[in-house]
C-alpha cells in the first residue's frame, strides 16, 4: 500500500439508527435512534472535513435516513461542498413533497430497498404495507425524472424470486438493479444467508440478466464474484481490485464511530469522530491494518495460496469475515469453487500484465 493513496473517496453515512421497519436482514439491527447521534453542527462539521481530506461521494444510508429531521440540510451540505450525494430508503416515508425535496437537493442516484414478491417482501420487512409503498415510491421518482435503482439483498428465502422481481422492477419503470448478497451480521439468521450450494444459482442468474441489460440495468454488488470463468464474467472481463474498505471507502455510524465499510461488525471499529475529528481516526498509524497492511502471510486457506490474491486480497471482507472468521479465507469465490469443480478460467491479458507487475 506504500504508493497507494490512502484517502475517504467513497463514504457510506448511516446518519441515525432510527428505523420505521425492522427487517429480519438488516445488518445493523436498527430500530430506535441511538442517544448519542451526532448533533447537526457534529454532522454539517463532519461533511466540511470529509470535503476537506477529497471525499467525492457520501450516500446518506440508516436505519432510514429520512426519520432524521435534518437529512435534508445535511444533504444540502453535501451539494454544496461539490460532493456527490446519494441516498437509500426503504420507502416508506417517501412521499410527493419528499421527492420535490430531493429532486431540488440534486441527489445523484436514490436507492429503493425491494426484497422481493408482495409476500416476501413484506415478509423480510416486517411491514404488510411495505411492497405497495416501495412500488409508490418508484412510481413518484419515475414521474418526477429522478435517477433511481433499485437494491435487493439476496438470500436463500428470495433466491427463487429473482425473475419475479426483475419483472415487477422493469413495470416500475426502473432503470437499474443492484444486486448484492445478504451477509449473517445483525438480525441476520445465518441459516438464511446464500449457502454455497446456491451461491452459484445467484451467479448464474446475475449473468442471464446482463445479457438483456438494454431493459434493466444490472449493478453487482462487491461481495459478489471475483475471478474465475464466472466471475470474471460478472465484470465484463475487467480486473477485480478487491476490498477498498478503510482505503478508500469509509463507513460512518450515527454516532460518529467509524469503520472500513458500514456492513462491517463492531469490531472493526477504528475510533469516534469526536475524539479529535474523522482525519484523525483516518490517519492513524496502526488503522485499518486488514487491508492496509494486507499480505500474503496475512491471507488463510485457499486465499493464501491463490495466483489472484495480489489483486483481489480475498475479495469482499465482511464476507470473508462472516463466512469464517478471517480477512482472507472466503468461500464465496467463484474461482475457488470452479476449481474445486476442476474448472480452468481462460488467461484474460490485462489480468496477467497486472500480476506480473507483482511478480517482478
Amino acid at each position: 500500500m506504500s504508493e497507494f493513496k490512502c484517502f475517504p473517496q467513497m463514504v457510506v453515512w448511516e446518519v441515525t439508527w432510527a428505523c420505521n421497519m425492522r427487517c429480519i436482514h438488516c445488518g445493523t439491527s436498527a430500530g430506535k435512534a441511538r442517544e448519542d447521534e451526532l448533533t447537526t453542527d457534529e454532522a454539517l462539521a463532519l461533511i466540511d472535513e470529509l470535503k476537506d481530506l477529497g471525499c467525492e461521494a457520501i450516500t446518506i444510508s440508516g436505519g432510514e435516513p429520512m426519520l432524521r429531521k435534518d437529512w435534508r440540510q445535511l444533504a444540502d451540505r453535501i451539494r454544496q461542498n461539490g460532493i456527490n450525494a446519494y441516498i437509500i430508503t426503504n420507502g416508506f416515508a417517501v412521499t410527493p413533497e419528499v421527492v420535490k425535496d430531493m429532486k431540488e437537493i440534486g441527489f445523484k442516484n436514490i436507492g429503493v430497498s425491494l426484497d422481493g414478491t408482495e409476500s416476501t417482501h413484506n415478509h423480510i420487512r416486517q411491514n404488510k404495507n411495505s411492497f405497495q409503498r416501495v412500488i409508490s415510491t418508484m412510481d413518484l421518482l419515475h414521474r418526477e425524472g429522478l435517477r433511481f435503482c433499485a437494491i435487493t439483498q439476496v438470500s436463500n428465502i428470495n433466491l427463487n424470486e429473482l425473475d419475479q422481481i426483475r419483472q415487477i422492477l422493469i413495470d416500475a419503470h426502473c432503470p437499474a438493479w443492484r444486486i448484492q448478497m445478504t451477509t449473517p451480521t445483525g438480525r441476520m439468521p445465518r441459516e438464511m444467508v446464500l449457502s454455497l450450494e446456491n451461491y452459484p444459482v445467484l451467479i448464474d442468474k446475475i449473468l442471464e440478466f446482463q445479457k438483456d441489460d438494454d431493459t434493466i440495468g444490472i449493478d453487482v454488488g462487491e461481495n459478489i464474484g471475483y475471478f474465475g470463468c464466472k466471475g470474471s464474467e460478472l465484470l465484463g472481463g475487467h480486473p477485480y481490485f478487491g476490498c477498498y474498505a478503510g482505503t478508500r471507502v469509509a463507513g460512518i455510524e450515527s454516532n460518529g464511530d467509524v469503520k472500513g465499510c458500514l456492513s462491517m461488525p463492531e469490531n472493526f471499529v477504528e475510533g469516534n469522530i469526536r475524539d479529535g475529528g474523522f482525519a484523525k481516526v483516518w490517519n492513524k498509524k496502526d488503522g485499518f491494518q486488514y487491508n492496509r497492511c494486507f499480505t500474503r502471510e496475512t491471507a488463510e486457506g485457499a486465499c493464501r495460496d491463490c495466483e489472484y490474491l495480489p489483486l483481489c486480497r480475498g475479495g469482499c471482507t465482511t464476507t470473508s469475515w462472516a463466512a469464517s472468521g478471517k480477512r482472507a479465507d472466503n468461500p464465496f469465490c467463484m474461482y475457488q469453487i470452479e476449481c474445486k469443480q476442476g474448472i480452468v478460467p481462460p488467461r484474460n491479458e490485462a489480468v496477467e500484465q497486472l500480476l506480473q507487475q507483482f511478480r517482478e
